[in-house]
């Protein structure tokens, strides 16, 4: 058996932000990194702004850069909202819309990311969660049920990121293999 603190996988125990935010760091926002990278990053040949298929489309799809900019607003609302408490401005409709750099978006969402330790911990201290800013999702209908968690906030978390990045990287795969149509 290996050990599990030689790969530095050790468990974060009793500190699930802590533990989130490693997967995160360490897996999943290096993967989106090297996607955005691959689409040519903010340089002028760059494809980040590029959706695979047009806006009027039967099947409109996000650019790289707008899936970026929509990761931050969902680690904003849920983290710094929701478990940080904070009052946060979100308009969700016009993250789709993003046409700015994607360099800074990127570190943005890394910062945020290193504060979900820091979020979790006074989601804890105020024991409960605060409503989570600009979301489609059905907040209410969770807390009547009993499965709005801290521990469900940071899997939403997680899950939403996940799912992003595979579609940053099937964006990237059909943009660089010249499948999409302008």
């Amino acid at each position: 058996m290996s050990d599990p603190t030689a790969s530095g996988d050790a468990p974060v125990s009793g500190d699930p932000g802590r533990a989130v935010q490693q997967i995160l760091t360490t897996q999943l926002l290096p993967a989106l990194r090297a996607a955005v990278a691959d689409l040519g990053g903010d340089s002028d040949e760059s494809l980040v702004h590029t959706a695979p298929t047009a806006h009027d489309s039967g099947w409109p799809t996000n650019t790289a850069a707008a899936l970026v900019h929509h990761l931050c607003g969902v680690v904003t609302s849920w983290g710094a909202a929701c478990l940080g408490g904070e009052a946060v401005d979100r308009d969700r409709t016009s993250e789709f819309a993003y046409s700015g750099p994607v360099g800074p978006e990127l570190d943005r969402l890394d910062a945020l990311v290193a504060r979900l330790p820091e979020w979790t911990a006074a989601a804890f201290v105020r024991g409960e969660l605060a409503h989570p800013t600009g979301t489609a999702f059905d907040v209410d209908t969770a807390r009547r049920s009993g499965t709005f968690t801290i521990d469900w906030v940071l899997a939403h978390i997680l899950h939403d990121v996940a799912g992003h990045l595979g579609h940053l990287e099937l964006t990237r795969d059909v943009l660089l293999t010249g499948l999409y149509r302008r």
